[in-house]
């Protein structure tokens, strides 16, 4: 007989519990399951995780707290649990000074988690999975339509942006990031059959746009005004689609809502007074916060204008900025006390914790909220002494206003209000805030990581814990020109405007998403830009739909020909367009949303139809095949249908082009509007007989901006 004991010697840490490996045994057995006992520390808990393996706990002393998928169950002596595979699971330890023992027995079976992919898949988009659970060393299968089975249980999405500074123009580096890339977002989700509405404003009372004001010789509002006029213009000529751009001064929703936002969280004391040093400028007479305050982070050491560090995404107060200075003179700050009402934030790091598992984000995002909760979140102040800004509805702050990232958060409530005015809805913000059908899912770069993936969800769930929160958070890296970051200071910029008035509006877009700051900065270069869309989508794209379309008119009298016989070929190429119409869904899906990814489905299915139209040919020279022949057309013209579809997110007018010369009477955004989404539609057949004159290029002007012909 052999006998092993619980022995403390052999442990090991992970999954923040002490684990003493048992099967299998090493030199004695390999049976078909893992086991280990685990000791939970009091007060501790494990690490959320989910696994391919099936798992089950023994619970043999103590008592805890298990969680699984949002049920909770309290645990003790010969509780029994089992998990499937992939559901994200917590053990608690509720005592205050005993440890919890408890055994884990695992093992794979692939019929639970393989049999039924579109469950599982299902499973993950319900609860924020992304892979990045410590157990998940092999992903399910995936769905056979990830974008069809979100539609199914989402009616309505408020797609938002963090609002531009109404400072300046919008430059490549903008457009690159969350507003191309939301307006992407929200068309391919009204293709796919929701009714999905992408909505932001400017952010005039921002304290940027005072002292920007203050340089030009202008008040905050006139400035706000002019540079808001200036953004919209640009929207407009990048095909920025919003259901609502409100000003929140023009709003008549955004200013009340924001002081019964302010008003609730004080009367429920989530806002604390504080009085604590703050920098003062003698010269300039006033507290240095925001734009008024220049040094280096207190957190990385790197250059920061204001309270939030670029480099490393952390936040700080003013009195802690390293080395500071006052920004508009210059002049080494003192130190006076000042009060103001905070938001502790810390109070809320156990929610946060919670709301991690559920919500999407990007591994930067997640590292960097992880990494705060591990410090300490901050105490956040929410009001500052200024003049510009909503007044607090508070008595004794006259001298404050509030903190525009305060003010943030009711705007989206806002938002919401808008959509229903644009479409004549008589319902309050809650419509997309607390309807099970709706959800919201929200684009920022990642210089506003802290305020969007920890202070506003907390501010949320302080005022009012019912609220359903963003589903997934949306980030973006930096866009470099030239190498360089973009500055206006520097005049190191190329402006949206600028672009667009050289090269077509589509060339545009498609390059920025297929060069877009996802996962790291990414960089612009004209020559980059120029070689790219004349590789991709001049000589590939437009290319291959103008040679088809002479094709058709050759040999079929410019008409869609019914299928005849099929071929091996033939088979393997329709699945080919069913795998890429898959992969759009998943690259175009709020979870791993990935406009690089979806440009460069649609060049793969290009090059994919090419090839395959390059081996049909053959069949001209043989009368015999002409079954064959009008097989390989027929799905070349589906191809096409495909190609235009995939790619009308990111280029609508080029897309609505083509479906008109493909003989619909409207391209896939307005097909959409009268049907459950174009999606849902894409591998059906265009109708034999169908006149398909493909006669007019799918990028007007490009070959004129490049210089050459095709």
């Amino acid at each position: 007989m052999l006998i092993r004991k619980l022995d403390p010697e052999t442990f090991v840490h992970a999954y923040n519990v002490d684990l003493q490996m048992l099967y299998p045994w090493e030199g004695v057995v390999e049976p078909p399951f893992g086991a280990a006992w685990a000791v939970l520390a009091a007060g501790e808990s494990t690490k959320p995780h989910a696994h391919q393996e099936c798992e089950t706990f023994f619970i043999a002393r103590g008592q805890g707290v298990f969680s699984i998928d949002g049920e909770r169950v309290e645990v003790g002596p010969g509780a029994v649990t089992f998990h499937e595979p992939f559901h994200n699971h917590v053990l608690t330890n509720t005592s205050d000074s005993e440890d919890l023992l408890f055994l884990t027995v695992f093992w794979e079976d692939k019929g639970r988690w393989a049999a039924d992919p579109e469950a599982v898949a299902e499973h993950h988009r319900e609860h924020g999975d992304d892979g990045d659970h410590p157990h998940a060393a092999a992903p399910p299968p995936r769905a056979a339509d990830a974008a069809a089975a979100q539609a199914a249980a989402i009616e309505r999405e408020l797609v938002t942006a963090a609002p531009p500074t109404p400072n300046g123009d919008l430059h490549l580096g903008h457009l690159a990031g969350p507003y191309l890339c939301g307006d992407v977002y929200a068309r391919a989700r009204r293709l796919q059959g929701v009714d999905a509405h992408f909505v932001f404003g400017s952010d005039d009372n921002s304290i940027y746009v005072k002292t920007c004001g203050e340089g030009l010789g202008l008040g905050p509002q006139q400035t706000a005004t002019r540079f808001t006029d200036a953004i919209e213009e640009t929207l407009a000529l990048a095909g920025v689609a919003t259901t609502a751009l409100p000003r929140p001064n023009a709003s008549p929703h955004h200013r009340e809502l924001t002081r019964h936002f302010f008003r609730t969280l004080y009367e429920r004391g989530a806002l604390v007074e504080q009085e604590a040093p703050a920098p003062w400028c003698e010269g300039c007479g006033r507290f240095l916060f925001e734009a008024y305050v220049r040094g280096r982070c207190p957190h990385c050491g790197d250059g920061v204008l204001g309270q939030t560090c670029e480099s490393c995404g952390r936040v700080h107060d003013a009195r802690d900025v390293v080395d500071a200075v006052c920004a508009q003179c210059g002049a080494v700050p003192g130190m006076r006390p000042l009060r103001r009402l905070v938001f502790p934030l810390s109070r809320h790091a156990g929610f946060l914790r919670d709301y991690y598992r559920r919500v999407a984000m990007n591994h930067h995002l997640r590292a960097l909220v992880e990494g705060v909760l591990a410090d300490g979140p901050p105490d956040v102040a929410v009001t500052h002494p200024t003049d510009w800004g909503i007044e607090v509805p508070v008595a004794g702050w006259d001298d404050q206003r509030i903190y525009v990232w305060l003010e943030m958060a009711p705007r989206y409530f806002a938002y919401a209000r808008h959509v229903n005015d644009e479409r004549g809805v008589d319902a309050g913000w809650e419509r997309f805030w607390k309807a099970p059908e709706a959800r919201v899912v929200q684009f920022f770069g990642y210089d506003n990581s802290f305020y969007y993936g920890m202070l506003l969800p907390a501010l949320f769930h302080a005022f009012d814990p019912d609220l359903r929160l963003p589903a997934a958070f949306v980030g973006n890296e930096f866009y470099r020109l030239d190498g360089a970051k973009f500055s206006t200071t520097r005049d190191h910029r190329i402006l949206g405007r600028d672009l667009l008035a050289e090269a077509p509006r589509d060339a545009v877009r498609f390059y920025l998403a297929w060069s877009a700051p996802e996962r790291e900065q990414t960089n612009f270069t004209r020559q980059e830009f120029r070689a790219t869309v004349r590789r991709e989508l001049l000589a590939g794209w437009q290319g291959w739909i103008a040679d088809l379309g002479r094709r058709l008119a050759a040999g079929f009298d410019g008409r869609v020909p019914a299928t005849g016989d099929w071929t091996g070929e033939h088979r393997r190429f329709y699945h080919r367009l069913e795998e890429l119409l898959r992969d759009a869904g998943e690259a175009y899906a709020a979870e791993g949303f990935s406009v690089q990814r979806a440009t460069r489905v649609l060049a793969e299915l290009v090059r994919e139809a090419r090839r395959f139209a390059a081996g049909e040919q053959h069949w001209d020279s043989v009368p015999s095949r002409g079954e064959e022949r009008r097989t390989g057309i027929a799905l070349e013209a589906l191809a096409a249908k495909l190609s235009g579809l995939l790619a009308a997110p990111v280029m609508p007018d080029a897309a609505d082009r083509l479906w008109r010369g493909l003989g619909y009477a409207a391209g896939p955004e307005e097909s959409s509007l009268s049907t459950a989404g174009a999606w849902r539609d894409a591998l059906d057949w265009l109708p034999s007989g169908q006149a398909a004159p493909l006669a007019e290029p799918l990028l007007p002007g490009l070959a004129e901006y490049l210089g050459g012909g095709e």
